[in-house]
């Protein structure tokens, strides 16, 4: 009989909780997640996170639409750019993953000044970290572009966007986490609004600075990345004002200074392995335009579209992901397995119907899609092919993110992060290499490359769906004794 296996505790703070009667303390928060249909609370989780993140995503595309206007080299140049930018924006990721984990489950367990204080924290560590970054990427950006193969006549396109990117880090990346911390609270609606306002900004604000309208000088490349920061400037506002005057869930204050180094040592027990899984993302992106590279700067630039249009049909297995982080941490917190294993359920459901439906989507109509981005012929051509055989393993796709943000709030973050450099690092990055090189006859080049995406999907996502059930605590047998074996 399989082991199921009981809800830990991470908690070792012991701060009391306020009192019942706080208008928003223990009560206010926890009621969001552990009460209610499963299937509903997840869907008002999910729903406004595909939103939020088809924001984020459209800071990429619209970049990548405009720059594409610039030209060819441009567009190929950008594609350079995006694994870098994700690199520096991975710790913040996970960051954001692992302070949502710790502190939905101080909520869930009923610990607000816990919880309030680990959110302070976080903001520290994610300025630090910002601060850091830009001094080191200033020093160290021309041998990384150059070690991923850049072209020397794609140098000054890459200098033009990634100067600013480095000067405006800080406000790029603590969006990331402060909408985290606003999730962590129950509130998904809150963040995507921001997220939609700021790609509104953006993708008003881009032309005028790319190409000059309005009396501005044209600024190219250079003007896209300053519209982004722009855009990013007024979720770091809006966020950090529903955090500590709206809602009061972030407490600065010297005990929060105090118990700085505590909280660093629990947040960092789990953003640490959520770094490292996001950090394999870029780092097979890298492997991949570099492989790619050998082929031309149209098959990168093929490579760089199509991407950004498979992230954009990801978006509600991303929306899955975050949400169910929330709901996760805080029932187990709050001891509630049974509600777990109702979720379970609705993530098998999710995962079959969108991946179905974007694997339709993408084998019919990319091609179209690729052309709205270039009217090079070669670079339509390897967008449509890569998007035809990615959609092949979206349903997998859906398992592994949803496993993702299972581990994580459960206390399994080295199982994600294991799961992660699975997929990215060992089969998909290797496949790539072995599928490009002819290895297997019939496949070679830029098709065996597009090729490792969707048998990547399959193990990982094989993977994921394993350790869901076996990981995720079912019925009363989860009932047992508490351990302290994810304790932070």
């Amino acid at each position: 009989m399989t082991r199921q296996p009981s809800i830990p505790s991470p908690s070792n703070d012991t701060s009391p909780p306020p009192p019942a009667s706080s208008p928003r303390g223990t009560e206010h928060v926890q009621g969001r997640l552990t009460g209610g249909p499963v299937g509903w609370t997840l869907w008002r989780l999910s729903w406004p996170m595909s939103m939020g993140l088809f924001s984020i995503i459209a800071f990429n595309i619209v970049d990548t639409f405009y720059i594409g206007m610039l030209g060819a080299e441009p567009l190929a140049a950008i594609g350079f750019c995006f694994p870098v930018i994700f690199f520096m924006g991975a710790f913040a990721i996970g960051l954001g993953f692992g302070a949502q984990s710790v502190v939905s489950r101080a909520i869930g367990e009923g610990n607000m000044p816990r919880a309030r204080r680990l959110t302070a924290n976080t903001m520290t560590l994610v300025i630090g970290y910002s601060l850091f970054m830009t001094v080191l990427m200033q020093v160290i950006s021309d041998p990384v572009f150059r070690l991923l193969g850049t072209p020397e006549t794609l140098m000054p396109y890459v200098d033009q966007y990634m100067d600013v990117w480095y000067m405006g880090l800080i406000f790029l990346v603590s969006p990331i986490v402060a909408n985290s911390l606003i999730r962590a609270n129950g509130e998904a609606l809150i963040p995507s609004i921001m997220m939609v306002v700021a790609a509104f900004i953006n993708a008003v604000i881009s032309p005028v600075l790319v190409f000059g309208w309005l009396g501005f000088p044209e600024m190219g490349m250079a003007g896209a990345a300053w519209a982004t920061i722009a855009a990013r400037f007024t979720i770091v506002i809006a966020a950090v004002w529903y955090l500590g005057f709206h809602e009061k869930v972030m407490e600065i204050s010297w005990r929060s200074v105090q118990a700085l180094p505590r909280h660093v040592g629990s947040i960092l027990r789990f953003s640490v392995p959520a770094t490292i899984a996001q950090l394999v993302s870029p780092l097979a992106t890298a492997a991949i335009v570099r492989i790619l590279a050998q082929y031309g700067p149209e098959a990168v630039a093929g490579f760089t579209v199509g991407s950004r249009i498979e992230t954009l049909m990801l978006i509600p297995f991303f929306a899955l992901q975050q949400g169910i982080g929330p709901f996760i941490g805080q029932n187990a917190g709050a001891k509630k397995p049974e509600r777990l294993e109702q979720a379970e359920r609705w993530i098998w459901r999710f995962a079959v119907l969108w991946g179905l439906f974007a694997m339709t989507v993408l084998a019919c109509f990319g091609g179209d899609i690729g052309r709205l981005f270039s009217d090079h012929p070669d670079i339509i051509a390897s967008t449509d092919q890569f998007l035809m055989l990615t959609g092949i393993g979206f349903v997998f796709a859906g398992l592994f993110y949803a496993g993702l943000g299972v581990l994580n709030p459960l206390g399994h973050p080295n199982l994600a992060a294991m799961m992660s450099a699975v997929r990215f690092l060992i089969v998909y990055i290797g496949a790539a290499w072995v599928l490009s090189r002819g290895l297997i006859p019939g496949i070679d080049g830029p098709t065996g490359v597009f090729l490792a995406a969707p048998l990547s999907w399959l193990v990982a996502g094989a993977l994921a769906a394993w350790l869901i059930n076996s990981r995720l605590p079912h019925g009363e047998k989860a009932g047992g004794k508490t351990t302290d074996k994810a304790s932070v």
